[in-house]
């Protein structure tokens, strides 16, 4: 018996080693992603890439520096404009919500109208693809979507589906901050959001509570 034990013991021992070891080697390549991301946005702070700071509801923003500003309204606080990029026709929009006393609806009624919005081609549940993603940033709750397909365009009184664009793509973040949620959805041509894709991934990331 003792034989047989003391190998056990010893494949065992190695065994355990060998999870630890690349244990420590996951965590580390995690906690290099997150600084390499952290680093990212810094850059593009201090590289002049970002513009003009914004705030609403307790959170502010800076504006990436080559996106145009567009008109507001009753249902938005802030419109900005992307220009079209490679051999896109239609302008990319970055809408940016806030709807006082608490108005705009939980942060799943969002993503589920936002989720509405997109068809998919070959007839599949736009649900089953968007991709959630949940975190903290800045000491605030922030919920993001990425979901591409056929955006359905509405409007009127009624938001009926007035058009509909083909290889489209969203871009979605809702910040919960000190004073409600601030929703953020980035749409239009594949390739523009594509382009704009980090604009906007440091603009979110970056948004912060504000001081006094």
């Amino acid at each position: 018996m003792i034989k047989t034990w003391r190998p056990t013991f010893f494949a065992l021992t190695l065994m355990i080693g060998a999870f630890f070891v690349l244990g420590c080697a996951s965590g580390e390549k995690k906690n290099q992603q997150t600084s390499e991301n952290k680093a990212d946005i810094q850059t593009e702070l201090s590289t002049g890439n970002m513009g003009k700071p914004s705030s609403v509801a307790g959170i502010t923003w800076t504006i990436p520096a080559h996106w145009k500003q567009g008109p507001s309204g009753p249902m938005r606080f802030a419109t900005y404009i992307i220009k079209p990029a490679d051999s896109d026709q239609d302008s990319a929009e970055c809408a940016v919500f806030f709807f006082s006393g608490g108005q705009g609806g939980s942060t799943q009624a969002n993503l589920d109208r936002w989720i509405g919005q997109m068809e998919q081609p070959d007839g599949k549940n736009s649900a089953e693809i968007a991709k959630i993603n949940k975190m903290t940033s800045n000491n605030m709750l922030m919920t993001m979507i990425d979901l591409a397909g056929t955006y359905k365009v509405s409007g009127g009184p009624m938001m009926q589906v007035r058009e509909k664009k083909p290889d489209y793509h969203m871009l979605g973040a809702i910040i919960e901050g000190p004073e409600g949620s601030v929703f953020f959805k980035l749409v239009g041509p594949e390739k523009t959001v594509e382009s704009a894709y980090k604009d906007f991934m440091t603009m979110v990331h970056a948004a912060r509570p504000k001081t006094i």
